[in-house]
């Protein structure tokens, strides 16, 4: 999969890069195209090309859900894998509703936000070296949330507040 990694809207248009993307996939130099960290800012302009990402790489947890971008997503088909899917360290997942809910389950809190992405057909790659920390996030598979769990989770959002990387926007 190759990925145009971040939108550049103020210096210029990303439309050839992307028609190139297409150009690699049709020529079999790669099976997949997608991009990373374009919200529903600057996921038109890709669509308008009438080359539909498979995959949009981007910011997304239970604080910051965009949602804006996942029905852009949804529409369109277009799959999210999120990134920093456990919130990259900065957001206290363990008390309160995630905490709440974990203990109801018998599972750990990153294991909670692993499911729960999971029931909302994110893809997910956390990042860890342990090897403790690897089995715990594959044993999230086996949590299965509730709706009421899934709904909880979902009421967590804050939307741009909830950032806590870079906004695209923001970088030149």
């Amino acid at each position: 999969m190759y990925l145009i990694h971040w939108p550049t809207p103020e210096k210029e248009s990303i439309a050839p890069t992307w028609e190139t993307f297409g150009e690699l996939r049709a020529e079999g130099l790669t099976r997949s195209i997608g991009v990373s960290n374009f919200d529903h800012r600057y996921l038109p302009d890709i669509i308008a090309t009438g080359l539909i990402p498979a995959v949009n790489q981007i910011e997304l947890h239970p604080q910051f859900q965009q949602k804006p971008t996942k029905e852009l997503a949804d529409v369109h088909q277009i799959l999210l894998e999120a990134w920093g899917p456990l919130g990259q360290g900065k957001v206290d997942y363990q008390s309160g509703v995630i905490g709440d809910i974990a203990q109801r389950h018998g599972a750990s809190w990153a294991q909670i936000v692993l499911a729960w992405h999971i029931a909302r057909g994110h893809i997910v790659f956390p990042k860890s070296s342990s090897p403790q920390r690897m089995a715990e996030n594959l044993a999230s598979v086996d949590v299965t949330l509730s709706a009421e769990d899934i709904a909880a989770i979902d009421a967590l959002d804050q939307g741009r507040a909830g950032r806590v990387a870079s906004d695209p926007a923001n970088v030149n």
